[in-house]
């Protein structure tokens, strides 16, 4: 590193003045930086909270909605198809037909 830094040519008041222009646009740079991101974190934020808030606290319409989906579900299980047999579709067969027991 100390043979790079020979190469370079060194100012005789020990640091290089840099022009006021390029010290104001580097710090709106930083500036414009700082705000995306913090614009982005709020924003990735937000877009949880609402994620959140819509699992935990659905709309009435929306709960009505799961409450008769889960009752389908429930009902669909507790249903046994063996009970009913006009249920099946006319190809299908018994669940029990490789048993081959008689009437």
């Amino acid at each position: 590193m100390h043979a790079l830094l020979a190469f370079l040519p060194r100012p005789e008041g020990g640091t290089t003045k840099v022009p006021r222009e390029w010290v104001e646009a580097s710090d709106w740079f930083v500036l414009f930086t700082l705000g995306t991101l913090f614009f982005l974190l709020g924003a990735f934020a937000m877009w949880a909270w609402l994620i959140w808030r819509r699992t935990t606290k659905p709309e009435p319409h929306v709960k009505l909605l799961m409450e008769l989906e889960e009752e389908s579900a429930t009902e669909a299980r507790t249903t046994n198809p063996e009970e009913e047999p006009g249920s099946r579709a006319p190809w299908e067969q018994a669940p029990d037909w490789w048993k081959k027991v008689d009437p």
